[in-house]
């Protein structure tokens, strides 16, 4: 685990600064990813033989491999990728040629790669269901105690638009960044800097709430606020649920 400045929310809550603007992560805080995995292989196969083909068990099983081995592979080229928007054509066309040849048919030409699985992944927001409990209620807790929300978060923006839509709380945030509003991947100091810039916050009054203690690090650096969401005990709450006794 990185070290960070780690957030006194005692001496927070006591300063001028208070009450900050709240930047919350979705996989971890608001999603449990465990949860979302297998909605993610029920949804495409629920989606895709309509478009290309196939059954929904050749979808849900090439998915259960190709994933892993796409995102491994990127995930591990982060800090290369100069824009998000060819970190995400990247992603869209490699995981959509890999997922064809897995079923057996012709992928599509590139534009309409991506283009498809920006709809799907739109799809899938609107209708998985992987809330972690007690999360919905929290937002809405910070919402009526007159925090301003938005998320930071991995996921695209028209993504998270459903997933928050879906959860009943898309009303309570006053932006959902993803990374495709700053155009920078969530990945170090600078998605966060070009976030609250594009949200039009100064740092020293952002809270940053993440399941990733890299993250916390990274949105200290940005000259954040940060507190890691942690279910195993490790950070500084285990749940959103259980950090909104602190906030309101």
């Amino acid at each position: 685990m990185h070290s960070w400045h780690r957030t006194n929310l005692d001496e927070l809550k006591n300063s001028r600064a208070w009450p900050l603007e709240l930047f919350l992560d979705d996989g971890g805080v608001l999603n449990d990813n465990s949860l979302r995995g297998p909605e993610w292989l029920r949804l495409i196969g629920e989606f895709m033989p309509a478009r290309l083909g196939g059954t929904a068990e050749q979808w849900a099983s090439a998915n259960q491999v190709v994933f892993s081995q796409v995102w491994g592979n990127l995930q591990k080229r982060l800090p290369d990728f100069a824009s998000h928007q060819v970190f995400q054509r990247t992603y869209a066309t490699t995981w959509m040629r890999g997922m064809c040849a897995y079923v057996g048919i012709t992928p599509p030409p590139d534009d309409d790669a991506v283009a498809l699985y920006s709809e799907l992944s739109g799809y899938i927001g609107e209708r998985a269901t992987s809330a972690i409990a007690g999360a919905a209620d929290a937002v809405l807790s910070l919402h009526r105690a007159g925090y301003t929300l938005y998320t930071a978060s991995g996921t695209p923006s028209w993504e998270l638009r459903g997933i928050m839509a879906k959860m009943g709380i898309a009303e309570a945030f006053s932006g959902l960044y993803g990374p495709d509003l700053v155009d920078h991947v969530k990945y170090g100091p600078a998605f966060y800097q070009n976030v609250f810039a594009h949200a039009g916050v100064a740092p020293s009054r952002a809270l940053v709430i993440d399941s990733d203690s890299e993250c916390c690090r990274w949105a200290s650096e940005a000259g954040a606020n940060a507190v890691w969401i942690d279910p195993a005990g490790r950070g500084d709450a285990t749940t959103l649920e259980t950090l909104v006794h602190a906030l309101v």
